[in-house]
């Protein structure tokens, strides 16, 4: 199940078979390769919706550190609602990740993290609140320069995952990319359609 939870070439693929194992997976809205859950103690790891894990991310819900049985930790993770966890991201046992709360790229969370927060570092710790429930942009403030495209049904402007520079722009091939607007609409767009702000 975790070979297939992990290297599936399909994210609904990859989901499938981590809540086959057992693990309570949400409505993510991205569920990336080389993600290793702890199926041995599967009940104790939930994943909220809306979540996003990008990748190459471990999450355990127990600690064999000090050997015997007798020493074992056996705790749940949490990852709430909104939260955004960063590639190369290890989460601990007895976790709790709060709503709306981005985990930095690297991170190593042995902590709660409290909710609309960005947290980074080993241990993660909060290096920046936001307001309120953080859009696209807070979520990712190392992107200088956002892409954006309108949606063709209902016209709402939504940040574009695709993402560069102005100047590598015109080597781009965008020809009928697809993106699903925060309303749900999902339409094909061109390189016509995409402008930055």
């Amino acid at each position: 199940m975790r070979f297939f939870g992990m290297y599936a070439p399909s994210q609904s693929i990859r989901v499938a078979m981590y809540r086959k194992a057992g693990i309570h997976i949400g409505r993510v809205s991205y569920f990336g390769s080389n993600i290793w859950l702890d199926i041995n103690f599967r009940n104790l790891i939930n994943i909220e919706d809306d979540v996003l894990l990008t990748g190459y991310i471990h999450i355990l819900s127990h600690s064999f550190v000090l050997g015997g049985y007798e020493y074992e930790g056996f705790s749940p993770v949490f990852i709430k609602k909104g939260a955004r966890i960063g590639t190369n991201v290890c989460i601990l046992s007895g976790v709790t990740i709060g709503e709306n709360s981005v985990i930095a790229a690297g991170a190593v969370v042995v902590n709660d993290i409290p909710p609309n927060c960005l947290a980074a570092g080993v241990p993660a710790k909060p290096v920046k609140y936001f307001k309120s429930t953080p859009t696209r942009e807070e979520n990712m403030p190392s992107r200088p320069t956002m892409l954006y495209v309108r949606c063709k049904t209902c016209k709402t402007e939504f940040w574009s995952s695709l993402q560069c520079e102005k100047h590598a722009f015109a080597t781009l091939d965008l020809d009928r990319n697809r993106h699903r607007c925060p309303k749900g609409h999902k339409d094909l767009y061109g390189k016509k359609d995409y402008y930055f702000k």
